[in-house]
């Protein structure tokens, strides 16, 4: 079958698709109304083998894609945004050792969970690939311990780089490790509660409910199936989830445990499973797919564990499946837990074991050792920066010029900084790039982005948050200065309508260079692990949000708040200048503003409004058009008119700012207060 070409045919197989769906019942998704389905999807291939032939399927923008062609005649599968597969290399390794020795350097990584970018960027960083996608570790081995299914948007990406990788591995004399999680024996055996709606679309779209994609006969699925469970390598055992006591007492060799999980579990009936007592140990939640008895306060013994490590033969057990902030030891050492989150596509790192030393790299490319530490550090540097009752000071040195000539590209160059506050002093040495979107081309000093080696933070007993923002004047002048000060007070204003506001601190920062010096002041703005870290919450990065599933009273706040300062350069959409965030003891997440250099209130020389607007300046208020019911206006006005003493308070306190700048920020806020003092007027003005 060849391209779609007409809208006609692209709604025709829709409609084929939702007719299917409603009749099969089993692909356990919902078939949307054309408009309301995403059309700009990639995914695939699929490649299923046949006698002479290969039948592939995939995605793109959207479009269904189902194709068959002669074995004979197949080069390439090439198409923009999806995988390059080479369809006369489709064969790989089954018969697989459990057990190798003299292996020079080890890394590994886990629970990827469809975050294609961040792997990569972390094989990159830890000399895996190059930047073409090619094997660059030479004879070393790579362990890549499951999971790399499910949660995420790039499963296809992941399967089909591994799959080269793989070979390329062997060429070079080297060796990738694929290991089976619990989410691969999940797709295996038609479970898909963690899938990515991506995936639902998939199924929808080709027909085919989504494990049948890795049914028998299908190039991934075929290969998945043969996944070993645990390797060892130089007496390191890698496997998913852990070996239960249980596990050990069925006393099966590394071979014997691979086999049973190659000839008797994979792609096996549920009930055939179930029937045979090993099976279903092996299959359940004690089995190394599943086990989390290394964690909390059930977590086995010492006893037990060194048990396992003797029984194997081994002298460290490296697991993944319990996410975990960063990858450390447990057990004396003696366990490493290397789930590091990546799931959450933020950051990751990998483990890199080399002459029987062991060391964490992140996507930066920083290698530190893995070490036990007496006292585990419970602040970051960062907080204490922020707690700081006198203001910080900050020196950074560094070709500056360089920095600033190349600031569209966002490259890192070597940086000295000294932080200074009444209560210490630190020379650290690291790194430091721009960052922002709009501001890196609207300013000639545009916010910056430092980032500390991590191997200092451990010497002066810091977690590892090795990130500040700092956020700077846009040019060296009294003005500019003035509104980078209003900006910094929009966020003490914020902290007034919502006490879960991104902290700031200001900093008097003096840049240092061997053509020139400059002393200015700015704020660090905190990150969003710092934030995590603070308040608990989690910082959400994907999901689609609509005003419908948030805290509705924070919400229609920061709407208000939005308008009173006059800001209309935030969206729901893309999140843009806002972050979600979810609250463990919280039913439903928040919208949490920030980036108000666009607003009426700042009054930044480069803000102007957004084409799509009906306003010709950012000092017109504009209240976005997202549902609200007069029940939550006539509360929030109430809610505004209650703080407004405190927000007039507030700004005149702003003792950086001058008296009359102070006083113009009043005068800025009372027409809104003003506006909310006759309700109507103001429904009417905001289009109510």
């Amino acid at each position: 079958m060849h391209p779609y070409e007409s809208l006609y045919q692209q709604l025709a197989i829709r409609l084929q698709c939702c007719h299917s769906l409603l009749l099969l019942g089993l692909f356990g998704i919902l078939c949307f109304p054309l408009q309301a389905q995403q059309t700009d999807y990639f995914d695939g291939p699929y490649i299923f083998q046949q006698t002479d032939s290969l039948q592939l399927k995939w995605i793109e923008r959207g479009v269904p894609h189902d194709t068959t062609i002669a074995s004979a005649d197949a080069t390439f599968f090439q198409r923009d945004s999806l995988p390059l597969v080479n369809l006369q290399r489709l064969s790989f390794p089954t018969a697989k050792a459990s057990t190798y020795t003299g292996i020079d350097r080890i890394i590994a990584i886990s629970d990827v969970h469809g975050q294609y970018q961040l792997m990569r960027e972390l094989l990159m960083s830890s000399g895996v690939i190059d930047t073409a996608n090619n094997w660059a570790l030479g004879d070393g081995h790579l362990v890549v311990i499951g999971d790399n299914f499910d949660r995420g948007d790039e499963v296809l990406p992941i399967l089909w780089l591994l799959f080269e990788l793989e070979q390329q591995a062997l060429a070079n004399g080297g060796h990738l490790h694929l290991l089976l999680g619990n989410h691969e024996l999940m797709v295996l055996h038609g479970d898909i509660r963690y899938l990515h709606k991506k995936y639902n679309y998939t199924a929808g779209a080709l027909q085919t409910p989504y494990p049948e994609l890795f049914a028998r006969g299908s190039v991934l699925g075929d290969w998945i199936a043969q996944h070993q469970v645990a390797v060892s390598i130089n007496e390191h055992l890698f496997v998913h989830a852990g070996i239960s006591p249980e596990v050990l007492k069925l006393d099966l060799s590394l071979e014997a445990l691979n086999a049973t999980f190659r000839e008797r579990i994979l792609r096996q009936p549920d009930d055939s499973i179930a029937a045979d007592p090993v099976l279903d140990l092996l299959y359940g939640g004690e089995g190394p797919l599943w086990y989390r008895g290394y964690f909390g306060e059930e977590a086995i013994s010492k006893g037990k564990f060194k048990k396992q490590l003797k029984a194997y033969n081994q002298e460290k057990i490296i697991v993944g499946h319990t996410s975990q902030e960063d990858i450390h030891p447990l057990y004396s050492g003696k366990l490493i837990v290397i789930d590091c989150s990546i799931k959450l596509g933020v950051r990751g790192q990998v483990l890199l074991i080399e002459n029987d030393a062991v060391y964490i790299i992140d996507q930066d490319g920083e290698q530190l050792p893995i070490v036990l530490k007496k006292r585990t550090p419970t602040t970051s540097i960062q907080e204490v920066l922020m707690a700081s009752n006198s203001r910080p000071q900050f020196t950074i040195e560094t070709d500056f010029q360089q920095l600033l000539k190349s600031k569209m590209e966002e490259e890192y160059q070597p940086a000295e900084i000294s932080l200074r506050t009444t209560d210490f002093a630190y020379t650290l040495h690291g790194r430091i790039r721009t960052r922002g979107n709009m501001r890196k081309q609207a300013c000639e000093l545009p916010p910056l982005l430092i980032d500390l080696r991590k191997s200092d933070l451990d010497s002066l007993k810091y977690i590892r948050h090795d990130k500040l923002k700092l956020v700077i004047p846009c040019q060296e002048s009294s003005s500019y200065q003035t509104n980078l000060y209003k900006e910094f007070l929009i966020y003490d204003l914020y902290q007034l309508i919502n006490d879960h506001g991104i902290q700031t601190q200001l900093v008097d920062v003096e840049i240092i260079d061997a053509r020139d010096q400059r002393q200015l002041t700015g704020f660090l703005i905190e990150t969003e692990r710092d934030y995590e870290h603070r308040t608990g919450a989690q910082v959400l990065q994907t999901g689609r949000v609509t005003s419908s599933v948030l805290d509705r009273e924070y919400f229609v706040r920061m709407q208000f708040f939005q308008y009173m300062i006059a800001n209309c350069d935030w969206a729901l959409t893309g999140k843009h200048n806002l972050e979600l965030v979810k609250f463990p003891n919280k039913e439903r997440a928040e919208v949490i503003a920030y980036d108000f250099d666009y607003s009426g209130f700042v009054g930044n020389g480069y803000a102007v409004p957004a084409p799509s607007l009906p306003i010709k300046s950012v000092h017109e208020r504009y209240f976005f058009s997202y549902p609200t019911t007069d029940e939550e206006i006539d509360q929030t006005i109430t809610y505004f008119l209650e703080q407004e003493a405190e927000i007039y308070a507030t700004c005149a306190a702003a003792d950086y700012l001058s008296v009359k700048d102070r006083e113009k920020c009043q005068d800025y806020l009372r027409s809104f207060f003003d506006l909310l003092r006759n309700p109507k007027k103001f429904k009417r003005r905001i289009g109510r």
